[in-house]
């Protein structure tokens, strides 16, 4: 089943994660890479949050109302009610439609938006089917490693670029029970039912598809990890998955060189979903996975990191083997990465990046240093509900 048979595509270019809201009187800014923000100009920088709805060649109605956002590597997707917009690099097809830059994909009308993910070159949209009441995921765009489900790669098709043009369904009948979250890391795709199960596709080389011991080749439909809980948040973006479970266990699996995979260890591969213990007198509530570290909130609204790089332990720490305390954040009530670099909402709205910086400036601070404690990014007077980090570049949905 492809594109036309559930979306209807508008023939014109134009001028989370499960991340949602239905909030209304939203403000949209971004900053980093323009190119994979709604915006038509040539490729620059904002080196700290813009209201991209000031902006003269803001590529979305003034009466979209944002429901879903998701950030890759260098693209961008966002959901409404009726359509999904696509924004950035697309020469591997992953906006959903061949040779643009900006794409409209409108949903019909017995079909409602539940989530889009982004990973490098590849994305996902869930949508839930109103007559027959059962989730269905179309994927698009690189498909290499068989990261989009469909049961073909480059194994399959060895010597051709392998990838969809449009959005392709998943077959409904290789996974059980409804979607409840999906994530996407770099080149492979995670997701999770309400039947227990969790399901892993692509790229398999660091254990990132946690499929078991000795086990760490690619596939190219889903595959079911041996971990049957209910889960209530995955997290990842590059090549290890953290996963939440609704009785407040932290799972783990995949790339744990740096100690990111929070073991007391440096582990190669983690190629079987491991418990996480080291908060085991802690209740977790939220977690972000970046690159060589992980990011863990509690209910007392404290931010723990583990691992190596700019970690906001500051200049003096760059690298450690059990979770520590992220220094300045206090009442956060969510968590986010990227590759290198992190960021916490509060409860009253305020937003905090740090990590590794550079060119992009994507940490929206307004500079291009690297920040090794966490501070506050600023915006004019509005208050943050939802944020998506892509790799160089981000977007806040404010009110």
């Amino acid at each position: 089943m492809i594109l036309q048979e559930t979306f209807q595509s508008l023939s014109h270019s134009f001028r989370r994660s499960f991340h949602c809201t239905t909030r209304s009187s939203q403000a949209l800014y971004g900053w980093g890479q323009t190119k994979a923000l709604p915006l038509t100009r040539d490729p620059t920088v904002f080196t700290q949050p813009t209201l991209l709805q000031e902006q003269t060649d803001y590529a979305l109605p003034a009466s979209a109302n944002i429901t879903h956002m998701a950030a890759g590597w260098g693209h961008s997707l966002l959901g409404t009610k009726e359509h999904v917009y696509g924004f950035g690099l697309n020469r591997s097809h992953q906006l959903g439609q061949p040779d643009k830059d900006h794409v409209i994909l409108s949903l019909k009308n017995n079909r409602s938006l539940r989530g889009v993910v982004c990973g490098r070159e590849h994305s996902h949209i869930v949508l839930t089917d109103n007559d027959k009441l059962n989730d269905i995921i179309y994927s698009m765009g690189n498909n290499m490693y068989g990261q989009l489900g469909i049961g073909q790669s480059k194994s399959t098709q060895p010597g051709h670029f392998v990838m969809c043009k449009q959005p392709t369904v998943i077959p409904t009948n290789s996974y059980d029970g409804r979607i409840t979250d999906i994530v996407c890391g770099l080149d492979n795709t995670i997701f999770a039912t309400d039947a227990n199960k969790i399901y892993a596709m692509g790229w398999g080389a660091d254990g990132q598809l946690g499929q078991g011991p000795g086990l760490s080749s690619d596939t190219n439909i889903p595959s079911c990890l041996p971990l049957n809980k209910s889960i209530q948040k995955l997290s990842s973006s590059t090549d290890f998955t953290l996963a939440l479970d609704r009785e407040g266990g932290l799972w783990v699996w995949g790339n744990s060189e740096y100690g990111q995979g929070m073991q007391g260890e440096k582990i190669d591969r983690i190629l079987d979903p491991l418990p996480v213990t080291m908060m085991e007198r802690k209740t977790i509530v939220d977690i972000a996975a970046g690159g060589p570290f992980s990011v863990i909130l509690t209910d007392e609204g404290q931010v723990y990191t583990c691992g190596y790089g700019s970690i906001g332990l500051g200049k003096e720490v760059i690298e450690t083997l059990s979770l520590q305390k992220v220094k300045g954040l206090d009442k956060i009530i969510r968590v986010f990465a990227a590759t290198d670099y992190a960021a916490a909402l509060s409860e009253s709205g305020d937003l905090f990046t740090w990590g590794l910086n550079g060119q992009s400036g994507r940490l929206g601070l307004g500079h291009h240093q690297h920040e090794f404690i966490a501070k506050q990014v600023l915006f004019n007077n509005n208050k943050v509900i939802d944020v998506v980090l892509g790799t160089n570049h981000a977007m806040a949905l404010c009110i």
